[in-house]
């Protein structure tokens, strides 16, 4: 569990929550200055008491998100980021913080707080912590809506809940202790944005399923969450996993995409390709440990264990075979199909060719690196099937015989490079 734990990510939310909890407090103390809990205040006050406010959560949330790049340089994806977040906690934290006061003064009124009253230090903690719970939860729920990720919205409120329930138990005891002041407000408001930075970081580090992680290159040691069913690879900035620093990486490299447990890689890039544990390919299905390699980068693609064991696959090359629009062969016929190395099936067309190699439009797509683009095809002709090489490098073989065009038959073992085929027909 604690290899898949990014603690740099944590780091960086953690240290974000905490600058903005410092940040926030300026507004907050501002609005503050002068006033008492016991103090009736203005309607002004209390609008400027609730803006601030929002404002600090507001400015938490921004910088959280934008924490997630991992960089503390100011990038325009940072600077959208933050400013994304920013707008987002703000509009759900004016009234989130509105509710809180509502409930701090109702846990108070109903504990029949006063300053001199047995047990009004512990009816306050317990006010604010379920006041700063409730505000938490929803600076949690904005920073997932804000990452545009539904998934996030359940974890950032969780995490959110927790940051907002362990600052708020930690500010009065903090503040008491340093006398009520203006530092120990700040380091009160630290704790708190640094609790759920934290704790929004580490729910969702603890709840991803998939993730890469950057073994060699620029970014070594980087880690990168898969939580979306689309997921761009490449040098551009607006790729969900940046390689940065490369030429060798084209700006839209390649593509990751995800179908319920089972995970598939694309290639993209027209000159510099992408391997997947040493070969060369155009598409190829994700297992827990696979290596990819794009330009000097080097990346090896995780799964949490549940989802390992679900999204098994048999060992071998990868092979994708296009449903051909032919009706169905009649009860009882016999249908032409090739059985690859690991036992997998694929029909024939029995009207006309059926094309194989490693490209993305043939009927049969081989991800293997001994595999051309468009390597052979199996044409059905005079009531049998003939096999035709398309001019590939590594050669087309029946029954280990080179072949640039032969008849086969039921049982003919056939090769596309180092990828093995038997015809069944």
């Amino acid at each position: 569990m604690s290899e898949s734990i990014d603690r740099r990510q944590l780091f960086f939310m953690a240290i974000a929550g905490l600058a903005g909890g410092a940040i926030g407090w300026i507004p907050v103390e501002l609005a503050a200055s002068g006033h008492s809990l016991t103090q009736v205040q203005s309607i002004w006050s209390q609008i400027a008491g609730l803006v601030s406010m929002a404002l600090m959560w507001a400015m938490i949330g921004g910088l959280i998100l934008a924490s997630e790049s991992q960089t503390i340089a100011i990038t325009p994806r940072t600077t959208r980021d933050f400013l994304r977040g920013f707008i987002v906690c703000f509009a759900v934290g004016l009234p989130a913080v509105y509710y809180a006061n509502v409930v701090f003064t109702d846990i108070l009124i109903a504990g029949g707080w006063g300053v001199n009253r047995p047990g009004a230090f512990g009816w306050l903690m317990l006010a604010r912590t379920i006041g700063w719970a409730v505000t938490g939860l929803m600076l949690g729920v904005a920073v997932g809506l804000a990452g545009l990720s539904l998934r996030n919205v359940v974890k950032g409120a969780v995490g959110g809940w927790v940051g907002g329930f362990a600052g708020g138990l930690l500010f009065d005891p903090i503040n008491l202790g340093g006398g009520g002041g203006t530092s120990s407000r700040l380091i009160g408001l630290c704790v708190l944005g640094l609790a759920i930075g934290l704790a929004i970081g580490l729910v969702q580090e603890l709840t991803k399923n998939a993730w890469l992680a950057v073994d060699a290159g620029r970014l070594s040691g980087r880690q990168f969450r898969l939580e979306r069913p689309t997921i761009t690879l490449g040098r551009a900035e607006e790729n969900a996993v940046g390689l940065f620093g490369d030429p060798r990486v084209q700006a839209r490299h390649a593509i990751i995409t995800r179908q319920g447990d089972h995970w598939e890689i694309k290639n993209l890039a027209v000159q510099a390709g992408t391997t997947v544990n040493g070969k060369l390919i155009e598409s190829a299905p994700l297992a827990d440990g696979d290596s990819i390699k794009i330009g000097d980068y080097v990346l090896s693609f995780h799964l949490r264990q549940g989802a390992a064991a679900r999204a098994g696959r048999p060992d071998g090359p990868a092979f994708i075979h296009r449903p051909r629009p032919e009706s169905a062969a009649p009860p009882g016929a016999r249908e032409a199909h090739l059985i690859d190395g690991a036992g997998r099936r694929y029909p024939l067309r029995d009207g006309g060719a059926t094309r194989m190699g490693r490209a993305l439009d043939n009927d049969i797509v081989a991800s293997d690196a001994s595999v051309s683009r468009h390597h052979a095809q199996i044409v059905a002709i005079n009531g049998g099937f003939e096999l035709r090489d398309m001019q590939s490098q590594n050669g087309t073989y029946v029954s280990g015989r080179r072949v640039a065009q032969a008849r086969i038959n039921d049982g003919d073992t056939i090769a596309l490079g180092d990828a093995p085929f038997t015809f069944h027909g």
